[in-house]
C-alpha cells in the first residue's frame, strides 16, 4: 500500500491574503462537534502536499438555517441581494490569532468586476494557455447537460500539468498567484474566482497531476454557502493518492472528516455518487484540469445569459447582444458591417476567441463546441499596411511596433480602431483612439502589443496612467499621419476631412453644426410664418451653438483634447456668419492635429517642470547639508579659538 501523504486541509476556508491560512468549519447542518482543525498551507520542498498545524477551536452547536434567506433571483446582477442569516460564530481560544473573514457575498461582489461574460470566459482560457509551458496541447469549451436538474452547464478542460492538493487550494484562495513571469498572462490571483462566479453560481474543479501522483476535487458553490447560511467562504475538497496500483483516499485527520467532505460535494454538485466523480478523472486522462460551471446565470427576461443552440450549435452567443443586432430589414451596407468581426466579437464567442491571442499557437488549439477555433490576424486583411515604431517616453530600450492599414474598400470609413494586446492577450479590441468628430483616421485599423502598461483586473482595459495617456496621444498622431499619406489610395470610399469641403458637396462633419444646410432643408412655406428674420437668426445660431456645445461636452467626457472646430452659421438670410479672427481655410482636422501637438508639448513641459522640481529639491537638500557642515565647522573653529586662547593664558601664567 502506498504511503499516505500529509493533508493540506479538508474543508477549506478561503483566506483573504496571500498566506493560505485556512480554518475548517461545519456546513451548519450535520456535525455538532466542538473541535475542528486549522491548517496552514506552506510551500514544501518535497513532493508532499503542505503540512498540517492543528489548533483546537471552540464552537456552539450549529443553529438550523432558514433557507428562505437564499437568493430567489437567478440573474447575476441581483444575486447579491439576499438577507444574511444570523449564526453563531466560532469562538477562538485566547492563544489563537484571529484573521479577517470573507463573507460569501464577497464572491458575488468580486465577480462584478467582469461587466462582460466573454471577459470571464477569456480569464479561464488564459489559465489553460498558461499551461502550454507545462505541456498543454488543447483546451475544450463546451456545453454539457446536468443530469440532476436537466440544466446546461459550461465545461472547460485542458491537458496541462494539473494541480496537486496544495496548488488547488491556492487556486481557490483569494489573491494568491505565482504567475509573475513574462510567459504567463495571469498575475493577480483572482481570475478563477471572479470568472467562475460571473458565469454561474457554482463551480466544481477536478485536477490530476503526475508530478506528485495525486488527484483532487474542489467545490466552490455560492448556492451551498447561502443556503446553509455560512458567514465565511467554505470550499469542501477531497484528495486521492494514485501512486499505487489503485486509487486511495488521502486521509489526514479522520475518516469521518474525509467522508463529510465527500458527502457535501455530492449533495451540492451535479454528481450523485463517488463513481461519477471518479469518471471525471477518466475523462481527463493522465494529467489535466476540468472545470464545470453550473447553475448558469439568467438575464432580466429569465432566460440563460449564454445561448448555446439558438443561433449556431458550434458557437456560444451572448443572447442580449445577438438579439440587439437581429433586425428584420437591413440595408446592404449595414448588413455587411454587422457581419464584420469587429461587430461579431460582441456576441459570438468563436469570433472573439479567434482574435483573443495575437500570435498563433503552434502545438495548441482551442476547441469550442467540438470544433477548433481558427485564429485570425486582422493585419492579414489590411490594405497598404505600414509598420510604425513607437518609443514610450521615459522607458529606455522599449520600442513598440504598430501595424496600421485600411480595411477593405467596401467597409472603408465604417470600421476603425486599434487592437491593443498585453502579453499576447487582447485587452482593447478596435479601440477608437480618434474621436467620431473627425473624419481623419476613418477606415484605419491598427494592431500593437504593449507590455509596459498594466491591464485592469478584468483585462478589458488598461490602468489610466501617464504612460497610457501618452500612448493614446501618440497613437492618434500615428493614425493621422498614416491617413494623410495613404487616403488617396482609397479614393471616395472615405468621407471628406474638413468643414470647408462640406460646403463644396462633401459629407457633413458630425461635430460641426451646419446651420446653413438646416436652413435650406426647411420647407419654403415655413421661412417667415409669424417669425422675423432676427428670430430666425437667433434660432439658427442657437441650434448650431447648442450642437457644438454638446459635442465639446462629449469630447470632454471621452477625455479627448478640446477641439475648436470651424463653424458654419447663417444669419437667417442665407449669409454666412463667422467668428472674428477665425479663417475659413482652417479645418476641423487641422485644428485637431494642432491641438494634439500642443498637448504633446504640454506633456513635455510638464515633464521638464517635474525634473526641475526634483533638481530644486536635490539642491535644497545639498544646501541644507552644506549649512550643517558650516555650522559644524563654525563650532569647531570656535572651540579651537577657545582652546588656543586657553593655551596662551596657561603659557603666560607659567
Amino acid at each position: 500500500m502506498p504511503p499516505k501523504l500529509e493533508k493540506p486541509m479538508d474543508l477549506v476556508e478561503i483566506p483573504s491574503d496571500d498566506d493560505d491560512n485556512v480554518t475548517p468549519t461545519t456546513a451548519a447542518a450535520a456535525r455538532a462537534t466542538t473541535t475542528t482543525t486549522t491548517t496552514t498551507t506552506t510551500t514544501s520542498q518535497s513532493s508532499r502536499p503542505p503540512q498540517v498545524n492543528k489548533t483546537t477551536l471552540q464552537s456552539k452547536p450549529p443553529v438550523p438555517v432558514d433557507k428562505t434567506t437564499a437568493v430567489k433571483s437567478r440573474s447575476f446582477w441581483k444575486a447579491g441581494n439576499f438577507a444574511v442569516a444570523s449564526t453563531n460564530k466560532l469562538a477562538f481560544v485566547p492563544a489563537t490569532i484571529e484573521h479577517a473573514r470573507v463573507h460569501p457575498k464577497f464572491l458575488h461582489s468580486n465577480a462584478t468586476s467582469h461587466k462582460w461574460a466573454f471577459g470571464a470566459i477569456a480569464e479561464l482560457l488564459d489559465n489553460s494557455v498558461d499551461e502550454i509551458q507545462n505541456g498543454a496541447t488543447f483546451v475544450k469549451v463546451d456545453k454539457i447537460d446536468i443530469m440532476k436538474d436537466k440544466c446546461p452547464a459550461l465545461l472547460f478542460q485542458d491537458d496541462g500539468g494539473g494541480m496537486d492538493p496544495g496548488s488547488l487550494r491556492k487556486c481557490m484562495s483569494l489573491g494568491y498567484s505565482t504567475k509573475k513571469t513574462n510567459k504567463t498572462i495571469g498575475q493577480y490571483g483572482n481570475g478563477f474566482k471572479t470568472s467562475t462566479m460571473r458565469l454561474g453560481a457554482d463551480a466544481i474543479v477536478f485536477s490530476r497531476t503526475t508530478s506528485k501522483a495525486t488527484q483532487s476535487v474542489g467545490l466552490l458553490s455560492y448556492t451551498f454557502l447561502r443556503k446553509t447560511g455560512q458567514d465565511d467562504v467554505i470550499v469542501p475538497m477531497i484528495d486521492f493518492d494514485i501512486s499505487g496500483h489503485w486509487t486511495e483516499p488521502i486521509i489526514y485527520g479522520s475518516q469521518d472528516d474525509w467522508t463529510f467532505n465527500l458527502k457535501t460535494i455530492l449533495e451540492w454538485s451535479p454528481f450523485t455518487s463517488k463513481d461519477e466523480l471518479m469518471q471525471q478523472f477518466e475523462d481527463i486522462g493522465p494529467h489535466g484540469t476540468k472545470v464545470i460551471i453550473y447553475n448558469l446565470w439568467l438575464n432580466d427576461e429569465g432566460v440563460y445569459e449564454l445561448s448555446f443552440d439558438d443561433y449556431d450549435e458550434q458557437d456560444i452567443r451572448l443572447r442580449d447582444e445577438a438579439n440587439s443586432g437581429n433586425m428584420t430589414i437591413l440595408r446592404k451596407k449595414l448588413l455587411e458591417l454587422q457581419s464584420h468581426i469587429s461587430y461579431r466579437i460582441r456576441f459570438s464567442l468563436r469570433d472573439y476567441v479567434s482574435l483573443l491571442y495575437l500570435r498563433k499557437f503552434e502545438n495548441f488549439q482551442i476547441i469550442l463546441r467540438g470544433k477548433s477555433v481558427q485564429q485570425f490576424d486582422i493585419t492579414d486583411v489590411l490594405m497598404y499596411r505600414k509598420v510604425m515604431s513607437y518609443r514610450p517616453t521615459g522607458l529606455r530600450g522599449v520600442a513598440v511596433e504598430t501595424t496600421v492599414g485600411f480595411i477593405k474598400k467596401t467597409l472603408a470609413g465604417s470600421i476603425s480602431g486599434v487592437n491593443v494586446y498585453h502579453k499576447n492577450r487582447l485587452i482593447k479590441p478596435f479601440w477608437k483612439v480618434v474621436g467620431d468628430g473627425s473624419a481623419r483616421g476613418n477606415g484605419v485599423v491598427g494592431v500593437l502589443e504593449v507590455n509596459f502598461i498594466e491591464p485592469t483586473h478584468d483585462k478589458q482595459d488598461f490602468e489610466r496612467s501617464s504612460l497610457f495617456v501618452r500612448m493614446e496621444s501618440r497613437l492618434k498622431q500615428m493614425i493621422y499621419e498614416y491617413w494623410k499619406g495613404y487616403r488617396h489610395l482609397i479614393g471616395d470610399q472615405l468621407p471628406c476631412s474638413s468643414a470647408h469641403d462640406t460646403q463644396k458637396g462633401g459629407l457633413a462633419q458630425p461635430s460641426v453644426g451646419n446651420a446653413t444646410n438646416m436652413h435650406k432643408q426647411l420647407p419654403a412655406n415655413h421661412h417667415n410664418i409669424g417669425r422675423s428674420s432676427n428670430i430666425q437668426k437667433e434660432m439658427h445660431l442657437g441650434q448650431a451653438i447648442n450642437g457644438l456645445q454638446e459635442n465639446v461636452r462629449q469630447d470632454l467626457r471621452n477625455e479627448q483634447p478640446a477641439i475648436q472646430p470651424t463653424i458654419d452659421l447663417t444669419d437667417g438670410l442665407g449669409h454666412e456668419v463667422t467668428s472674428e479672427g477665425d479663417p475659413m481655410s482652417l479645418s476641423v482636422d487641422d485644428i485637431c492635429e494642432e491641438n494634439i501637438k500642443l498637448f504633446m508639448r504640454c506633456e513635455e513641459e510638464m515633464m521638464k517642470e517635474n525634473e526641475l522640481k526634483r533638481t530644486i529639491e536635490e539642491i535644497e537638500k545639498e544646501l541644507e547639508q552644506m549649512k550643517r557642515k558650516c555650522e559644524q565647522l563654525s563650532v569647531h573653529l570656535e572651540t579651537r579659538k577657545k582652546q588656543n586662547s586657553s593655551d596662551q593664558q596657561m603659557e603666560k601664567v607659567s
